[in-house]
């Protein structure tokens, strides 16, 4: 018979999660071990922050669950942010955390602080930041949650807090495989059809594509015909897994949002009907001032979270027209039946002079289109996109989008690398660095290429001083006596950890480009 750790490592590898990435300790040393014992594969990282950015990068390329392990106290504390990335941009996740043994773990009862050692309120903790927290203090209490955790794994963000003498604990029974059924039951929408006449009558109408209906297992077929209706499309940051399918579209007008300026925003200004397909509209997307997001534009918002919802027309008034139902439905059952005018459209190049930007651009390029880049946060995310945004085609760029951590690209790169064939990139800035620069070890067994924009210190930080503090840049760069960042080269960290690197101060020529995108091996540019 199986103890009780045993059972929920081979539930959850049954269940297609075979990758987990954690931090060994003693109060997780058993979880550890049984994934290995059934041919799963733990990825020790260097500290627990970035194991959920390795997982949030996991999943983008891959589009599997991963899991997390973490030993009691700081394992846990030290992880919340990665948690926290994956819940914001509805990354499932599942985070296996160990805890004291039951008699100790009364510090809740006893109104006292801690009476176990590292004895923490994991759960509370993690409760804002989860869709699930569980506790599992028996074997009744596993059997009773077995099938609704189970369920979740793959679109969820769950917390599983499992007492450290409950691991051991023998099942009294043999328990079966679980399956998972995989139906959906039938339901009745209702679609006003004032809302389809505004699609009809719509002169500059645009769809935005985002990580709601991108994520979901899409109909090829229904996003071969939306690239070819009549009107023009743009994708989110999250949207970019669907992009592949309208890229050879001339209706096609790339990325939209506050960090890459472009065609989709410069029409988005014009535009008479946005029709929004599983898109938050959040204020990374469309800017602080929701008056200013299309502002002539009645939107139509299809989207089955009634909570997402209900925040929408909060924020848009009148101006939303809210349908609550999955993405793939409405543009299955109603978009694609609705026939539309066809729309003149114009749209000019977009350049930039910028240095970053031009810099990037080369890069990407020269990059094979079997490939995903992860950027970092601050001017690094804005120049990425605005570079992507200069091309007509570029490969998909990922970052946490809801939570701009900084220290995330490295982290989700390698995470990205550990299952997947393609070509992975991080950009990130020199002020990002050394955030989770330990990662950087992993790079000698998964082929990451780098690319470090080095504004010396934190750019988007200076400009915010710059336009509101009257250029005091304290604790935002080398150079502020009183608070400045303390010195550091970048070189000597790459380094440090074997990895070639070049320092590029002016245009990158073609040999420069071939010494990084031509090897297999990790590499870092410095520009």
């Amino acid at each position: 018979m199986l103890n009780i750790s045993e059972q929920l490592i081979k539930d959850l590898i049954d269940q297609g999660v075979n990758t987990f990435f954690g931090v060994q300790g003693g109060a997780c040393a058993r979880l550890i071990e049984n994934v290995i014992k059934y041919n799963g594969n733990f990825v020790p990282v260097l500290n627990e922050q970035s194991a959920g950015f390795y997982a949030h990068g996991y999943h983008l390329a891959t589009n599997k669950t991963a899991g997390l392990i973490f030993t009691t106290g700081p394992g846990l504390t030290n992880g919340l942010s990665g948690i926290a990335a994956c819940y914001y941009d509805r990354i499932p996740l599942v985070t296996l955390v160990g805890q004291v043994n039951s008699k100790i773990n009364i510090a809740k009862s006893t109104n006292t602080r801690m009476v176990g050692f590292q004895e923490v309120p994991h759960l509370e903790l993690s409760k804002p930041i989860s869709d699930h927290c569980i506790k599992i203090d028996s074997e009744k209490k596993y059997l009773s949650v077995r099938k609704s955790l189970l369920s979740s794994l793959t679109n969820k963000v769950q917390v599983v807090e499992i007492l450290d003498d409950i691991q051991r604990k023998i099942l009294k029974k043999k328990l079966n495989k679980f399956k998972l059924k995989k139906f959906e039951k039938a339901k009745k929408y209702l679609v006003n059809n004032n809302y389809l006449n505004l699609i009809k009558k719509a002169k500059k109408p645009i769809i935005i594509i985002g990580a709601g209906f991108s994520r979901d297992q899409q109909n090829k077929l229904i996003l071969k015909k939306i690239s070819q209706l009549n009107i023009p499309i743009s994708v989110t940051w999250g949207g970019q897994k669907v992009q592949k399918y309208f890229s050879k579209s001339s209706n096609y007008i790339g990325l939209m949002g506050t960090h890459n300026p472009g065609m989709a925003n410069e029409y988005l200004k014009k535009s008479d009907l946005v029709i929004s397909l599983g898109c938050s509209l959040l204020q990374h997307q469309i800017g602080k001032n929701h008056d200013d997001f299309a502002p002539k534009s009645n939107i139509i918002y299809v989207n089955n979270d009634l909570n997402e919802a209900r925040r929408a027309s909060l924020q848009f008034g009148s101006r939303l027209k809210p349908v609550l139902l999955d993405a793939n439905k409405f543009v299955d059952n109603y978009l694609l039946k609705i026939k539309v005018n066809k729309i003149k459209f114009e749209f000019k190049d977009i350049n930039s002079n910028t240095s970053p930007v031009n810099f990037l651009k080369n890069i990407f390029k020269k990059i094979n289109r079997n490939s995903i880049i992860f950027s970092d946060a601050g001017a690094t995310l804005s120049w990425t996109y605005q570079a992507a945004n200069c091309l007509k085609s570029c490969p998909p760029i990922f970052t946490a989008f809801n939570l701009h951590s900084m220290g995330y690209s490295n982290c989700a790169a390698v995470g990205a690398a550990i299952s997947n064939n393609k070509n992975i990139y991080c950009v990130i800035g020199d002020g990002s660095v050394p955030m989770n620069s330990q990662e950087l070890a992993w790079l000698k067994k998964y082929s990451v290429k780098i690319i470090i924009l080095d504004n010396r210190g934190y750019g988007i930080i200076r400009q915010t001083q710059r336009q509101f503090y009257k250029s005091k840049f304290y604790g935002s760069d080398f150079f502020n006596y009183k608070s400045s960042l303390p010195g550091f080269s970048l070189e000597k960290i790459l380094n440090s950890y074997e990895i070639q690197n070049k320092r590029i101060n002016s245009k990158i020529d073609k040999k420069n480009l071939n010494w990084l995108v031509s090897s297999r091996k990790s590499k870092a540019l410095i520009f």
